[in-house]
């Protein structure tokens, strides 16, 4: 796996970082690869969005109550998956 170095980080900025690391409980590189990780999932979904903007540039808009509804739907299936697990008893 490749290595990273960065150079010239203001002693603030980097006195704030490792005290974040700590307050987690892990050290300065797990903190730093998770905070990079989270970046690069963000990035990933950013060019998804760009790609499924682009396939969809063009085509009609979802009408606001059908919209609603899928949102609706997915809320009523997350308000059940979460009393499921609510009922499941400890491992």
């Amino acid at each position: 796996m490749p290595n990273v170095l960065i150079r010239d980080v203001p002693p603030e900025d980097l006195e704030r970082i490792r005290a974040a690391a700590a307050a987690r409980g892990t050290s300065l590189q797990n903190y730093l690869l998770e905070v990079l990780r989270a970046q690069a999932g963000y990035l990933r979904r950013q060019e998804a969005l760009a790609r499924t903007a682009e396939r969809l540039r063009g085509q009609p808009e979802v009408p606001d109550s059908e919209r609603l509804a899928v949102l609706d739907a997915v809320d009523t299936a997350h308000a059940e998956r979460a009393d499921q697990l609510a009922d499941r008893p400890p491992q």
